[in-house]
């Protein structure tokens, strides 16, 4: 007997998905920052921009992730609720 697979909505998916692009573009910040930033010169030197933009996009994409992923289960957890208040199952 096969288990029936369960999907995930396009939501989740998206949540997961934009976690870890901004997983990958914060490890490429601390990449750019560690050996590419010329750590000799100010903070305004164009590796460092790089590096600072690209951790910038990494962290928003984790919290937008988060913050989707927190909607759709605080909208399960509601309808699940909601359900169980009239009765139904």
């Amino acid at each position: 007997m096969s288990t029936p697979v369960k999907r995930h909505s396009v939501a989740v998916r998206l949540a997961i998905a934009l976690a870890a692009l901004g997983g990958i573009f914060l490890v490429a910040s601390f990449l750019t920052a560690y050996l590419i930033a010329d750590h000799s010169s100010s903070d305004s030197s164009i590796s460092s921009q790089i590096a600072i933009g690209l951790g910038a996009l990494g962290l928003l994409a984790v919290l937008l992730g988060a913050v989707l992923y927190g909607g759709v289960a605080l909208t399960r957890l509601w309808r699940r609720a909601r359900a169980d208040a009239r009765g139904g199952a």
